[in-house]
């Protein structure tokens, strides 16, 4: 039975939860496994949001997919959860203390459950427009990529389990939901607007997340830390923390992840190869959570990373394009001094990605209420929207998990009261 078949039989609308990042998944196996029917809408193709880019998992150092892979399986399983991709919401209106949403559902030009993974799609299609998601899909499947597809067609006439229809169009689906919870999880922002870190202007300043995917062992290089310039092993790497964060520029608040991210990354690069030295600029370390002091002294101690405090002033590629200056006062030693890094790595760029739905009717509620950085403010009443993770302040995995299953809890508690 799927969720919207259990809402139809047992009367009760289901929550909407906005969002299939960690969050998102915890807060609707969470409903679900108390009996509450869930709609769980992600933009993207798949499950798993922004933990699914990551390679490792601070302070244990685990897989990070390893675990969420086993929750977006349970979820894309349970009967009373149904899962939309490619979606968001498009109108969420309020009225006689219930939600009425509409959701808008892109094609999903290839069926995952129908297709069998034979690779035949993507050996015909001469766009080079199809390509395996074995890593992020459940079940595995093909993707298309609608920015290459020419629509001719290969593709379906070679498929032998007519998994591909390539005529699909987006559909609208309006919802009963009782309750909203919002995990729209974090985004990168840009800064190149912010001069001094000289983000875009060489390949090899990177973001965070950039770093993270290409130094992955599930991603290009397999964990290979190469330059992306030239292919080489960099001599060293600079981490610059709070980079557009802590800034009354860009992101006045602190990211509450980029100083365990960062110390993370640069043992994992230690780890892989010890002849390159690692430098982290930083404001001061914010290690909150249970043993990431420890981890963070394991780290610039046992792998001999250095700690510079002091943000830098300037980053800049050598006019020769073979390596980049950095230009920083150290506050300890009160000296003004310039390096040169063959990798630099911008850390503290991420901000709430709160989906913008489109305006409703007058009257109607098109978007949560945020505050100035973006964040949802949660509203009470007897109709609610719950939040969690990073889109409700910044968290890290922990501590969305903990938030999500608060958020479920809350409603589940609301809903026995109104019985």
């Amino acid at each position: 039975m799927t969720g919207f078949e259990h809402i139809q039989k047992t009367g009760r609308d289901a929550v909407l939860v906005v969002g299939g990042g960690v969050a998102g998944i915890t807060a609707s196996l969470d409903l679900a496994d108390a009996g509450q029917s869930v709609h769980l809408v992600e933009s993207s193709s798949y499950l798993g949001g922004q933990v699914s880019k990551l390679d490792k998992l601070y302070p244990t150092d685990h897989c990070a997919f390893c675990p969420l892979w086993t929750d977006v399986k349970k979820c894309m399983e349970h009967p009373l959860i149904t899962v939309h991709t490619l979606s968001h919401v498009k109108e969420l209106n309020k009225e006689n203390g219930n939600y009425s949403a509409v959701i808008l559902r892109g094609p999903h030009y290839i069926d995952e459950k129908k297709c069998i993974f034979c690779g035949r799609c993507e050996k015909e299609c001469p766009a080079a427009a199809i390509h395996p998601d074995w890593e992020h899909l459940y079940p595995p499947s093909f993707v298309i990529d609608e920015t290459l597809c020419t629509k001719c067609g290969n593709c379906t006439k070679i498929c032998p389990s007519g998994a591909i229809d390539m005529d699909l169009k987006e559909e609208e689906i309006s919802l009963p939901v009782s309750d909203v919870i919002w995990a729209t999880g974090f985004k990168e922002a840009n800064i190149n607007h912010l001069k001094e870190y000289g983000s875009g202007t060489h390949p090899d300043i990177m973001t965070s997340m950039e770093f993270e995917e290409w130094t992955s062992e599930a991603g290009t290089n397999r964990g290979t830390i190469i330059k992306r310039s030239d292919g080489a092993i960099p001599a060293n790497i600079a981490f610059i923390q709070c980079a557009g964060a802590r800034d009354l520029r860009m992101i006045p608040s602190c990211s509450a992840v980029c100083c365990m991210h960062a110390f993370k990354q640069a043992e994992w690069v230690k780890r892989r190869d010890k002849r390159i030295d690692c430098s982290i600029f930083y404001t001061d370390l914010r290690t909150v959570g249970r043993d990431y002091y420890r981890y963070s002294l394991r780290d610039f101690e046992d792998a001999n990373i250095k700690l510079v405090r002091g943000r830098p002033g300037l980053i800049h590629p050598l006019p020769s394009g073979n390596g980049i200056a950095v230009q920083f006062e150290n506050t300890i030693t009160q000296k003004r001094e310039i390096r040169k890094f063959d990798i630099v790595i911008l850390n503290g760029n991420i901000q709430p990605s709160l989906i913008q739905l489109r305006p409703a009717q007058p009257g109607s509620m098109a978007v949560p209420r945020t505050d100035k950085e973006g964040f949802v403010i949660e509203e009470s009443g007897e109709t609610s929207d719950f939040a969690c993770g990073f889109g409700l302040e910044p968290a890290d995995v922990a501590d969305s998990v903990i938030q999500a299953s608060a958020a479920a809890m809350r409603i589940m508690n609301k809903a026995s009261d109104q019985r």
